[in-house]
């Protein structure tokens, strides 16, 4: 096992990373004389859970109750928590109790939400089922909900007591799972880390079949990088939103589809080739850099096209209506190099549509 530690104003806290940790990680000190509800995904396998469960059992006497969701971007929403509020409140748990999030980065978000609202906020642990969520959703305390149509408009910065990443999980996972998280995956190398990106160029075949020594030397890295850009700037003040990086591009396609048409993944692929063409335009990036890109997101099995015909400024109307927006100005995450990005405002919307159009059109 390995645990990574993140340090931030608001709370320190560990990460533990290992394979078949739910049965054996210790839990007492997080959960004695504490009341326990688990949130759980219901795609989530059982003979999981229920490790999870009998390791609770050994380490806290008082009530553990498990509360099944349908973890998606149309529950994602205040209508749908309020039935785990209402469970909250009908079970009589007390500000001194732990939520447990068992399942993928929309259970994350949404646990977090919760633990961060009720009774003000109560203690919580995160255990990631996905590969998406194991290296990006359950780092960094970031909740959220989806509101009229919009990813995360309502939310927090909480963070947890310690999230329990179990590769087991993985083994359960479908292909497009496993490809979708390993864009979030790509995005770490490319924002911060050039060699851990060129070990990603070469061993995307290990990592792709969960081979033990090269996914989970992905996972750790990965996790190390956002815990490190999560530890300087907690409340995204600055350097964080680099962590944003195809992003902007993203959140609009998942919009323009409904939340329907991409997953996330699929959105973060066809957004960071989006925002390394537009790289090439307004910082100088080596157009070699968005062949690597392309090349290696192609290799993953994900589309590097899109799946419907979309207009350029429509995509750019709705990014206007995203968070990550400066005034007039849309914000977006530039590459300088691999390993190296940038932020910067951008008002030019011929600029926008032509990365658009030279990146996912071609």
């Amino acid at each position: 096992m390995k645990v990574i530690k993140v340090k931030t104003d608001s709370k320190n806290y560990d990460i533990k990373v290992g394979h078949d940790l739910l049965g054996s990680t210790p839990l007492k000190k997080l959960v004695s004389q504490k009341d326990i509800l688990l949130i759980v995904d219901n795609k989530v396998p059982e003979f999981l859970i229920n490790k999870l469960k009998n390791n609770l059992k050994k380490s806290s006497s008082k009530k553990i109750n498990s509360m099944k969701i349908n973890a998606s971007e149309d529950n994602k929403n205040m209508s749908y928590l309020a039935k785990v509020y209402d469970y909250l409140i009908r079970n009589n748990y007390s500000r001194d109790c732990i939520i447990f999030g068992v399942g993928g980065g929309i259970t994350c978000d949404m646990t977090g939400f919760i633990a961060s609202t009720f009774l003000r906020g109560v203690d919580f642990v995160l255990v990631p089922t996905t590969l998406l969520s194991q290296v990006d959703a359950s780092i960094g305390g970031k909740t959220g909900v989806n509101h009229k149509g919009f990813k995360n408009m309502i939310g927090t910065f909480n963070q947890p007591v310690q999230v329990i990443i179990d590769t087991k999980f993985l083994k359960s996972l479908s292909k497009l799972e496993i490809q979708c998280g390993l864009m979030e995956v790509i995005k770490h190398g490319l924002i911060t880390d050039e060699v851990f990106f060129v070990w990603l160029e070469k061993n995307l075949k290990e990592i792709l079949s969960l081979k033990p020594q090269f996914i989970e030397r992905a996972i750790k890295r990965s996790i190390e990088i956002k815990a490190a850009v999560v530890s300087k700037d907690e409340k995204e003040k600055g350097l964080r939103a680099i962590l944003n990086f195809g992003h902007t591009f993203g959140h609009a396609l998942e919009t323009i589809g409904n939340n329907k048409l991409y997953t996330h993944g699929e959105a973060v692929a066809l957004g960071m080739l989006a925002a390394t063409k537009l790289s090439e335009s307004t910082s100088d990036l080596d157009s070699k850099v968005f062949d690597r890109v392309h090349s290696t997101i192609k290799k993953t099995g994900i589309k590097v096209k899109l799946k419907k015909k979309i207009f350029p400024k429509k995509l750019i109307k709705l990014m206007q209506s995203d968070k990550k927006k400066n005034n007039s100005q849309l914000k977006f995450i530039l590459l300088e190099k691999i390993g190296k990005a940038k932020i910067k405002s951008i008002s030019n919307e011929v600029t926008i549509e032509n990365a658009i159009k030279n990146s996912l059109f071609y």
